[in-house]
């Protein structure tokens, strides 16, 4: 039941924001009183904006100025959805795409051992074995976070996003358009789980839909446990910092390293193995430990 002092949301259609919006000289207005340190006046954001024409370009100003930019008594200020425009154009999320060779990655398959390497695919980086071929991961990743960085960079570059995608996930929060998430735990054998899945190897995936824009984002089981805090305490025992470290650099993340207990109580086992100590951490269904075993220390000869 909606109450009187719930908040209330007016969008533009996208004709109209589109319209807005699909002029050079609009998108510039933008970015200048974006990088502006204070409020502009009308003279001196013309001036940097480049706009010769007074008429021309106090037309353009007017139709920003309510929903993109602020007029306050000192002058002109980005709104903060003008501020979003910039930064979704910058990130090349819209308008960019990546081009470059494939570079190594530190780590080794988690199915054959084989070289890892980063290889560039239009509007996103996959992680790839050089051996039997099977892609680690496939992000959609917005260009613009490559700006201005050596093609190197890109294995680090993809493991800050996944870890952007799964905070963002856990807090429900969908990243395309910041609506809100909808979470399902499918198992493999489900009956209603997607037909891939049941041929996957996976015992199971955590589905993420956003009810607004559509949005999916998918991960298993294994990588959905990854940031529960025994999970990362376990692994800082063992001086790896999961904030810090590339998942593909995680052995125990194979497909299969996970067994279904039980089903009514759901409970899936997950054994992880660092420095040779094996605990297995068991997962209900939100996917919150509900018994861990082991922890014995096994030597070489064991």
């Amino acid at each position: 039941m909606e109450r009187d002092d719930d908040p209330t949301v007016t969008c533009l259609t996208p004709d109209e924001a589109f319209g807005l919006l699909g002029d050079e000289t609009r998108f510039e207005i933008l970015r200048v009183l974006n990088r502006a340190e204070e409020s502009l006046s009308f003279s001196e954001l013309r001036t940097r904006v480049g706009a010769d024409d007074p008429g021309g370009f106090n037309y353009h100003l007017g139709k920003l100025t309510g929903q993109f930019v602020r007029k306050t008594d000192d002058g002109y200020d980005v709104a903060p959805p003008g501020e979003r425009v910039v930064g979704a154009v910058l990130s090349g999320g819209y308008t960019a795409e990546f081009s470059a060779d494939a570079v190594p990655v530190d780590g080794n398959c988690l199915h054959c051992g084989g070289r890892l390497e980063a290889v560039f695919r239009d509007h996103g980086i996959t992680i790839d074995c050089t051996g039997c071929e099977w892609m680690f991961t496939d992000p959609e990743i917005p260009a613009g976070l490559m700006d201005g960085m050596d093609a190197a960079a890109a294995p680090t570059v993809v493991a800050r996003w996944l870890r952007t995608l799964d905070e963002a996930a856990e807090v429900g929060m969908c990243t395309n358009c910041h609506g809100q998430l909808d979470s399902t735990l499918y198992l493999s054998d489900d009956e209603d789980a997607p037909d891939w899945l049941e041929g996957s190897g996976l015992v199971g995936m955590e589905f993420h839909e956003c009810g607004r824009c559509g949005h999916r984002y998918n991960r298993s089981v294994q990588l959905a446990v990854l940031s529960h805090p025994l999970v990362a305490a376990f692994h800082y025992e063992h001086g790896i910092d999961l904030r810090e470290t590339p998942r593909w650099e995680l052995p125990w993340l194979k497909e299969d390293n996970a067994t279904v207990e039980s089903t009514d109580p759901l409970r899936i086992a997950v054994p992880m193995t660092l420095d040779g100590e094996t605990r297995t951490f068991v997962f209900d269904r939100e996917l919150d430990v509900v018994e861990r075993h082991g922890g014995e220390v096994l030597t070489p000869e064991e």
